[in-house]
């Protein structure tokens, strides 16, 4: 390998590293300071940085916002469209997180509703 290729690689690797910090950070501000808003989902995000999540439109003190947001389902996404679920909320960061499964609430140390029972067939490997 030569220094230019090296070069590059370190690059692409130290840019992965800052990612992957970034989003813990972002994780650990969302679990301490986080509020939990009802997020109605509006569309599913294909592709680029939202790839497999949700677009999601919320009302956090008398302000409609849209955000995107991940999630963990496997399949049926349009199903989901319409429908409002419980979410957590980052104000002044706009980070949401849509809860759906088992696993988003237990991130979150909430308990997962029985109301949310249908949603199983969805769900990857929870």
């Amino acid at each position: 390998m030569d220094k230019k290729s090296l070069i590059v690689c370190i690059i692409g690797l130290g840019l992965f590293i800052v990612l992957i910090i970034w989003r813990n950070a972002n994780q650990n501000d969302l679990k301490k300071h986080g509020v939990i808003v009802e997020a109605q989902i509006i569309r599913v995000n294909l592709g680029g940085r939202t790839s497999g999540g949700f677009q999601c439109l919320i009302t956090y003190k008398g302000e409609n916002k849209e955000l995107p947001s991940p999630s963990s389902l496997v399949g049926g996404t349009f199903h989901f469209i319409g429908k409002t679920f419980p979410a957590m909320y980052l104000p002044g960061k706009d980070i949401l997180e849509i809860l759906i499964t088992p696993r988003d609430f237990e991130k979150f140390n909430i308990p997962f509703p029985d109301s949310l029972n249908w949603v199983m067939p969805y769900v990857l490997r929870q």
